[in-house]
């Protein structure tokens, strides 16, 4: 192969990979220096697994919705804050409960899909959010991007729970926040 191919070739490759890069749009490059950002979960249009929450929760009974709208759901943000954070302290900045300072994250938690446990046959736990950056207190949207995250695949298996393969998608979530912004910050 002469050198003229492998370049082509490479420029390809480096393209198709550079296109499917996601990225805050329009860019999130005004948080830069910003040492603190509030988030907030919001999950008002959320489904389950494709179905409204309410026909999710007949399907599931009242002790899982108790559960789910108790610890499990408290312990799934703290995840993914946890998960955001560790990534964020690489731009020396900190997210989470912050509702005094400029900016704020609002995660829109579209859909939960719990996945499910079958031995070699289990699928791992998917969350979709929608992330909007705005000036705290307002409602004008600054920069926003969609993202879509599964658990590990190689945790699937053994994660026989549901909460816990949520709870895991949700601290990748938060991981890949963080390496976005990261990178846009940088």
């Amino acid at each position: 192969m002469n050198k003229k191919n492998l370049f082509a070739i490479t420029l390809a490759i480096a393209t198709v990979f550079g296109a499917s890069a996601q990225k805050f749009n329009p860019s999130a490059k005004f948080l830069k220096g910003e040492k603190q950002i509030n988030v907030v979960f919001d999950y008002s249009q959320v489904t389950f697994d494709g179905d409204s929450k309410d026909s999710y929760y007949k399907y599931k009974g009242q002790s899982w919705v108790e559960e789910w709208e108790g610890k499990r759901k408290e312990n799934d943000e703290n995840n993914y804050l946890d998960k955001l954070n560790k990534e964020l302290s690489k731009i020396d900045m900190n997210a989470g409960a912050y509702p005094e300072v400029q900016y704020t994250i609002i995660v829109n938690v579209v859909d939960c899909d719990f996945g499910s446990y079958a031995g070699p046959f289990s699928a791992p736990a998917k969350l979709k959010c929608t992330l909007q950056v705005v000036k705290t207190g307002s409602t004008e949207i600054l920069s926003s991007i969609t993202l879509k995250r599964s658990q590990n695949s190689y945790t699937t298996i053994g994660t026989p729970v549901d909460f816990d393969r949520m709870y895991l998608a949700f601290g990748y979530g938060g991981e890949k926040v963080g390496e976005i912004l990261v990178k846009e910050l940088k």
